[in-house]
């Protein structure tokens, strides 16, 4: 593995210093916008909304694109449309929307977005309501199943990573969002096709490619499937996937501080503000900006990296003490810890099931104690350094020291739609779960610290049930409201529901 040892270039962006747009492009003045309505009376594909909800980003059919003489989308197994297109609106406020070209990020909190509209990427914030142009000419990527990251924001919503075209090429530039400033960083040689920031905000990551298979380009790969466009994609209930096409990506990695950039099979992955490195004696060693270095896995191990927690400053490893099954272990600076399960070799990212969004349980798919070539869902407590076998069910979602388990209904009689039953399981307890609801919608929607799923709004904070929606929800905000259409559901098969959608109170939950 070479390192190229360059130092960062300093660039103030001249996008950047104009500042706010001179004349408002997409906060304008709510007027007569009262009715609280989103979108119009047209097939509407929700595609994501802000936690408190202060916007959404939508894919309307508003035109007879077929020429059948009337306006209608129907959802094909494969994220594809059937009839007329649909064309993605970002909501900043009730009424029509604002017809983009594709959003690239969203901050955690919601607060920023980085918007492509009219082929110029725009920085737009929520909060203060201000448009800054970040880049002009940009292509927009509307056809491709898996768009490359063009954008990134870091976990704390204070620095932006994105592409900039210049010359032919793409150039990624971290902002800092309070200040203004920007800065260009090296990605080396070759073409950057895509780029992201760490969620620690200290560490850019960039997939280069150069002309590996010889033909003359430096070509970003493409998978031959059938799934649609992401752009405007509804769920996929089946797809398949023929190879890619293009060179072969490598992965980069620089500290947006300074400091060399870093590439080779030793390096692992960023932890805070130091990288993860694998040493010839296949320890695994934290490398810290001034050069320290810390063993965290000894050799005698022969780890393979399966998780990186950066909050408790440990990882989650195999070891190949055997040829195909190594034991589960948690290690850090002055940490050892066995989990007392072992997981198949060599290690698949696909075992890794579900992780919580703060970061604190895992869940792996491992092989049984008693049949082990069945495998079996296990959900490990990093801050505890344990790990139990789920009790029944599947894992759907957790934070904390909290998970909901999703247990499918099996009546008595044959059913055209059967439901699922939903428990609560405290996991560090080792106390059974408690049951929660039954429903037939199993659909699962986040905002902050509280899920919607199975008719049940639950703080999984706390694991206290806050409230009923017994309506077909399409998505869930912090204030307590949930999103529903105002029209009632189409009963043609596969039908994209009608506009326009309204944010409401749902029922609070009543106490015995």
């Amino acid at each position: 593995m070479r390192c190229h040892f360059l130092l960062f270039a300093m660039l103030l962006s001249a996008c950047a210093s104009q500042g706010p747009a001179s004349r408002p492009v997409f906060f304008t003045p709510p007027a007569g916008v009262a009715s609280g309505d989103y979108g119009t009376a047209n097939p509407f594909l929700l595609m994501d909304s802000a936690p408190d909800g202060k916007w959404l980003l939508a894919c309307q059919a508003r035109e007879d694109t077929n020429g059948d003489g009337r306006i209608a989308s129907v959802f094909g197994f494969h994220g594809n449309i059937v009839g007329d297109a649909l064309r993605p609106y970002l909501f900043l406020e009730p009424g029509a929307g604002i017809r983009i070209d594709e959003v690239l990020a969203v901050s955690p909190s919601g607060r920023f977005l980085a918007v492509v509209r009219d082929s110029t990427l725009w920085l737009l914030d929520v909060e203060t309501r201000e448009e800054t142009v970040l880049a002009s000419e940009v292509t927009p990527d509307t056809t491709s199943p898996h768009p490359p990251i063009r954008a990134s924001f870091s976990r704390d919503g204070l620095r932006l990573l994105y592409l900039r075209p210049e010359g032919g090429r793409s150039v990624a530039v971290v902002r800092d969002l309070l200040l203004g400033t920007e800065r260009v960083l090296d990605a080396g040689r070759g073409r950057v096709g895509q780029a992201l920031l760490d969620p620690s905000g200290q560490w850019a990551v960039f997939d280069v490619v150069e002309d590996t298979n010889a033909d003359g380009q430096e070509t970003w790969p493409q998978e031959d499937t059938t799934l649609a466009s992401a752009t405007c994609r509804p769920p996929v209930l089946s797809s398949s996937h023929f190879g890619w096409e293009g060179d072969t990506p490598v992965r980069r990695y620089r500290r947006v501080s300074g400091g060399p950039l870093l590439q080779g099979e030793d390096v692992l992955q960023p932890l805070g503000e130091g990288m993860l490195r694998r040493a010839p004696d296949r320890s695994i060693f934290l490398e810290y900006e001034d050069g320290r270095r810390e063993t965290w896995v000894p050799s005698s191990c022969n780890a393979t990296l399966v998780f990186a927690d950066a909050a408790r400053e440990q990882v989650v490893v195999v070891c190949a003490s055997q040829p195909d099954l190594g034991p589960l272990e948690v290690h850090g600076a002055r940490v050892h810890q066995p989990l007392g399960w072992r997981m198949e070799l060599p290690f698949s990212e696909r075992s890794i099931h579900l992780a919580g969004r703060d970061g604190r349980l895992l869940s792996l798919m491992v092989p049984s104690e008693h049949e082990p070539s069945h495998s079996v869902p296990i959900v490990i407590d990093l801050e505890q350094r344990m790990a139990r076998a789920v009790p029944l069910g599947q894992v759907v979602a957790f934070l904390g020291g909290h998970a909901l388990l999703e247990e499918s209904v099996k009546p008595a009689e044959p059913c055209g739609r059967c439901g699922s039953r939903l428990w609560l399981w405290k996991v560090g307890t080792g106390l059974p779960p408690t049951v929660l609801s039954e429903a037939t919608d199993s659909r699962l929607f986040w905002a902050g610290d509280t899920v919607l799923v199975m008719e049940k709004v639950i703080n999984l904070r706390t694991g206290r049930v806050l409230g009923t929606v017994t309506d077909k929800p399409l998505a869930l905000d912090t204030l307590g409201r949930v999103l529903v259409p105002r029209s009632s559901p189409m009963k043609e098969p596969g039908l994209a529901p009608f506009g326009p959608v309204r944010w409401l109170a749902h029922e609070p939950q009543r106490t015995r």
